[in-house]
């Protein structure tokens, strides 16, 4: 069973993807790949194979990170579990392909168990629940590509590589930005792409711009001030979480950024494991908004707190 804890993080991420009157829908590189009927040839039988995709395998998450960050490459994960039919069945599509060692010599490649602890860790952020799945991403963990589950090869080498190529492009303009000139748009909308991606150092700077540039709107702000609170939930500093949050709310004028900011701050004792602080808080949201159009998901969390099921 998930932690409180992870729960909650998690919820800090939906609350802002969910967006405020500022928001605009944000589109991940990182999609499910859609069918397509080409293939990839096979790698020739005259090839020799070392390993998979000919490429030095780390033996482990940090190791992978490390090698990755040093020699400026990407981390590539596959993520496989014990008795994974499927799992074999990738390999055994991917593995020998050419374009799999072409793929491979920009990133750094590293299998990992779904139930290990960095396997569980992962999993939990990048919301992965089946095997097998790819993520790519960079050292730092900026989430590049992701495929939950596995079609063909024939689905999986055409839509990595036009990932990749829209990642690269939108990566040169995101890193190139300086970001105390940014404009409240640009800067709330660059901060929001960056968290969409789980790369939430970068996008707090970005928030935090947004709040303090000069031609911030009051929905700008509003929206970064819900952004800067979940990176900051994110980033294990639940003080400056609250501390945010707790802003926003004192200061916002809608009705409906109060209501989302007010379940916020609910969840930041549960990232603390503290249920019953998050419990009272609950009830007081259920007090004090009895006509709110969360009310029955508020009800629905007061159940399971009353009865030590951690929410979901």
């Amino acid at each position: 069973m998930q932690s409180l804890k992870s729960r909650a993080l998690r919820g800090a991420f939906a609350v802002l993807l969910a967006g405020g009157p500022a928001a605009r829908a944000t589109r991940l590189a990182a999609q499910e790949p859609t069918p397509d009927a080409g293939a990839t040839a096979p790698a020739s039988p005259t090839r020799a194979v070392k390993s998979p995709g000919n490429a030095e395998w780390a033996q482990s998450v940090e190791e992978a990170r490390k090698r990755a960050a040093e020699q400026h490459k990407l981390v590539f994960y596959e993520f496989a579990s014990q008795g994974c039919g499927e799992c074999g069945r990738m390999e055994s599509l991917l593995y020998p392909a050419f374009d799999f060692e072409a793929l491979l010599t920009g990133m750094v490649p590293v299998r990992v168990d779904l139930v290990s602890k960095a396997g569980t860790e992962l999993s939990e952020l990048y919301s992965i629940k089946e095997t097998p799945s790819v993520a790519i991403t960079t050292p730092t963990g900026r989430l590049v590509f992701l495929m939950r589950g596995f079609k063909n090869q024939g689905d999986f080498f055409p839509h990595v590589h036009k990932t990749l190529d829209t990642y690269r492009v939108w990566a040169k303009t995101i890193d190139a930005q300086n970001v105390p000139t940014l404009s409240a748009a640009d800067a709330y909308q660059s901060g929001r792409q960056l968290f969409a991606r789980f790369d939430f150092a970068e996008a707090r700077p970005r928030f935090q711009r947004a709040i303090a540039a000069p031609d911030a709107s009051p929905a700008i702000r509003d929206s970064a001030k819900e952004g800067l609170a979940a990176a900051e939930l994110q980033l294990k500093d639940p003080a400056k979480a609250r501390k945010t949050i707790d802003g926003l709310i004192a200061t916002t004028k809608d009705p409906e950024v109060k209501e989302r900011a007010e379940l916020f701050r609910a969840q930041i004792p549960l990232a603390q494991n503290q249920p019953e602080e998050a419990l009272n808080l609950y009830k007081k949201f259920q007090k004090d908004h009895p006509q709110s159009k969360y009310k029955e998901q508020v009800s629905g969390l007061i159940t399971r707190l009353e009865t030590g099921e951690p929410p979901r």
